[in-house]
């Protein structure tokens, strides 16, 4: 079935797939508490230097691997430094509210993370729709990396073991948003650092098997929803954005 550009199929749902991880992560208690989900559905402003470190990590590769360094320096946003008796490199970061962020990372591994990318397409929405029993389901995301049929999420971590992701939906949500978008997409890597190692895993995507985990899952958030429906604030991720959209338009 084509959902795409259609009017007779809306949304009851919108998930973006990093909230389907922290669902992951509150069911089994890892790093979420309930009050702390509940926050991340309503989208809670919070200050967090790891994820900030995260995404200024992300945002330099992709700018090195589009052949920018120079204007990074020239702008006076990256520059070289002595510390502790290792060369690094500093790149000042501004966060989405605005703050400005500082931080330092080893160059061998900025370069090898941008020499890995130079001809991918960085940062690509995409929006599918999953049919379940319990209503109409959007999933969205901002992907990190696309290259031919391999999608590639970059993570950063204090420490890695392996399979750390291997519970994660990121996985499942692209190649299914993507594949439905007529992008066929086979493999799914997480590539990973601890900002002086770099780790890989790599996942093959099976609809089979996958979209049946992805729809349990999906569904097992909606009930979670409906049952602390008064606790939510933030109405997107019931696809009331969409309905005012409608209305207002």
């Amino acid at each position: 079935m084509n959902f795409q550009n259609s009017n007779q199929f809306q949304p009851k749902y919108k998930f973006y797939a990093t909230l389907l991880d922290s669902f992951h992560y509150y069911l089994n208690n890892e790093y979420s508490t309930f009050q702390e989900f509940i926050d991340k559905i309503n989208r809670v402003p919070f200050i967090s230097e790891k994820a900030e470190k995260g995404t200024a990590f992300n945002n330099l590769v992709d700018l090195v691997a589009a052949g920018k360094i120079q204007s990074l320096y020239d702008d006076g946003l990256l520059s070289e430094r002595i510390v502790r008796n290792n060369q690094v490199i500093r790149y000042i970061h501004t966060s989405n509210d605005g703050g400005t962020w500082m931080f330092d990372f080893k160059p061998a591994v900025v370069f090898a993370f941008a020499e890995a990318y130079k001809n991918a397409i960085p940062q690509l929405r995409t929006v599918g729709y999953l049919d379940t029993p319990l209503g109409l389901v959007e999933l969205y995301g901002n992907l990190d990396e696309l290259e031919g049929d391999i999608v590639t999420d970059i993570k950063t971590t204090d420490k890695y073991d392996f399979p750390k992701f291997l519970h994660n939906y990121q996985h499942l949500v692209y190649p299914f948003t993507l594949n439905q978008q007529g992008i066929p997409v086979t493999k799914f890597r997480y590539h990973i650092t601890d900002f002086s190692n770099i780790y890989v895993e790599e996942y093959v995507y099976n609809p089979e098997r996958d979209i049946e985990r992805l729809k349990s899952h999906c569904m097992h958030l909606i009930n979670f929803l409906e049952m602390h429906r008064h606790l939510i604030t933030d109405k997107k991720v019931f696809a009331m954005d969409q309905q005012e959209e409608a209305i207002n338009g």
